[in-house]
């Protein structure tokens, strides 16, 4: 009879939490971002120019065990169409640097949503006559969380994010900067109803886990933190090159 209950539990959760798999994601900016200040607005190009993550779908952001099931998370916006993780990364990017002042826009294609070569990157910044151009890789994209570990009613869930930019000056082309930027955080969540494992909790609230950590909390403080050095480096360079106007102005 329990063994029968167990079969029965299984193959309804299991249909359950494979509908949880598709989530949609909407980027929320980071608090961090307040306190970034700019004097000038340039203008820049983000591109997304590849995703580094070994062996992963392009819209993959998770993976976990439930149950002894392995379970998958595909990321799509908010109107359900297909959402590639560098994609996700550079738009998500662009739209933290207008946030903060500066007239920012992606270079890729919405309709294709596929990386940019770095070559057709600066064709396209140089077309249209930005100051700045920003290359985005994304080298680590994912969250994860184990329902078999024997935690009662706690679920940690773990997200780790890198990416590589490089900032290239379009008007002079003098060269570039790189930055890279890394984070990795566990969040717990109330979970393991069943307290042995987390067939119940990826069904119910495996979705929330990954929309969370991908669009308000993890993902979003480390796009602020790129954002922040990119900020710095724009304003450095923005710095020097009116103290080369003004000098050349008192010498004249």
């Amino acid at each position: 009879m329990l063994k029968r209950f167990w079969k029965i539990t299984v193959a309804v959760f299991s249909s359950f939490v494979l509908s949880a798999c598709g989530i949609y994601l909407n980027h929320i900016p980071s608090p961090m971002l307040e306190s970034i200040k700019i004097k000038k607005p340039v203008s820049i190009m983000v591109a997304d120019v590849g995703d580094l993550r070994y062996g992963e779908y392009p819209n993959r952001v998770g993976q976990g065990v439930s149950f002894w099931l392995p379970l998958s998370f595909y990321a799509y916006d908010s109107s359900g169409r297909y959402l590639p993780v560098s994609y996700y990364i550079s738009k998500s990017l662009s739209e933290d640097l207008t946030k903060i002042g500066y007239n920012a826009k992606l270079a890729n294609p919405d309709e294709k949503r596929i990386p940019l070569t770095p070559d057709e990157a600066l064709a396209i910044a140089e077309r249209e006559n930005t100051d700045y151009l920003i290359t985005v890789k994304t080298k680590e994209g994912k969250t994860n969380f184990w329902g078999f570990l024997i935690i009662p009613f706690a679920e940690p869930v773990w997200t780790k994010i890198a990416m590589e930019c490089k900032l290239f000056e379009m008007g002079r082309r003098k060269g570039e900067s790189e930055f890279e930027t890394q984070r990795k955080k566990t969040e717990w969540y109330f979970g393991k109803i069943t307290i042995l494992d987390a067939i119940f909790d990826a069904g119910l609230f495996g979705k929330y886990w990954h929309e969370t950590a991908w669009g308000k909390t993890v993902v979003s403080d480390a796009l602020a933190e790129a954002a922040q050095k990119i900020s710095e480096k724009i304003e450095s360079l923005n710095q020097g090159s009116r103290s080369k106007d003004l000098v050349l102005k008192i010498w004249e």
